[in-house]
C-alpha cells in the first residue's frame, strides 16, 4: 500500500478527534526560545526554514518540530523520504504522534495531502516540490491559518514562493566533537537570523547549540 493511501487512512481516524486550537502558541525547545520573538510558534502561521549557503536548515526544522511534538501535539512530515526516524526519535520527536508521507506526489496531489494533514495535526513539516506554483503555495498558507495549524516549510531548494509569517535562516554552522579522523559529533552550533511579520518584523540574530 502506498504512503499516500496509508496517510489518508490514518487521517480518517484522526479526523474523528478535533484538533484543539485553544492554545495560541505552540512551544519550542529551550534551545530555540530565545530565537523566536514570542518564544513559540503562532498557530495558523507559516514558518520558512532556509540556509544561506551553509548546512543546518534540516537540523533547525527538526528542532522546531521536536518542541511541538514534546508538548503532546500531533505532527506530520511530508515530502522528506530521507528522514531518519531513529535519529529524530533520539532528538525528542514522538513517533507515536507523527504522520509520515515520504512522497506526497506531484504538486496537485501534494496540495491535497497537506491540506488534509492540517485537519488532523498541529504542525506539518513540508519539503515542497520544486514546481510548486506561487498560487498553490499561498493557498497552503491560507489553509494552515484557517485550520489553526502550522505550516513549516523546509526550503532546501529555495523553491518556496509563498508567504511566510516567520523566516528562520541558518547563516553559519559548525559541529564539535570530532578529532582528526576520530570521535563522535556532540553538538551542532548555528547562527540563526529570524525575521517575519508582526513581532518578528525586527530581524534578530542568535547563536544556538543543539545536541548532535
Amino acid at each position: 500500500m502506498c504512503s499516500y493511501t496509508l496517510a489518508m487512512a490514518a487521517l480518517a481516524d484522526l479526523a474523528l478527534t478535533p484538533v484543539l486550537a485553544s492554545e495560541r502558541l505552540l512551544p519550542v525547545t529551550a534551545a530555540l526560545e530565545a530565537a523566536l520573538p514570542q518564544r513559540g510558534i503562532q498557530r495558523g502561521s507559516t514558518v520558512l526554514v532556509t540556509a544561506e549557503g551553509v548546512p543546518g536548515c534540516t537540523s533547525l526544522a527538526l528542532e522546531l518540530l521536536v518542541g511541538i511534538s514534546m508538548s503532546g501535539s500531533w505532527c506530520a512530515v511530508a515530502g522528506y523520504p530521507g528522514l531518519g526516524l531513529v535519529a529524530a526519535s533520539e532528538r525528542g520527536l514522538e513517533l507515536s504522534r507523527l504522520l509520515l508521507v515520504p512522497d506526497p506526489g506531484d504538486p496537485e496531489r501534494c496540495q491535497r495531502v497537506v491540506a488534509a494533514l492540517f485537519d488532523a495535526v498541529d504542525a506539518v513539516l513540508l519539503v515542497p516540490p520544486r514546481s510548486i506554483r506561487p498560487a498553490d503555495a499561498r493557498w497552503l498558507a491560507v489553509r494552515a491559518r484557517d485550520r489553526h495549524s502550522v505550516l513549516m516549510v523546509l526550503d532546501r531548494e529555495m523553491s518556496w514562493t509563498g508567504p511566510a509569517d516567520l523566516r528562520c535562516s541558518v547563516t553559519a554552522s559548525s559541529w564539535s566533537g570530532l578529532g582528526k579522523g576520530y570521535g563522535l559529533l556532540r553538538s551542532h552550533s548555528m547562527e540563526i537570523e529570524v525575521t517575519g511579520r508582526g513581532a518578528a518584523a525586527r530581524p534578530r540574530r542568535v547563536s544556538v547549540s543543539l545536541s548532535a
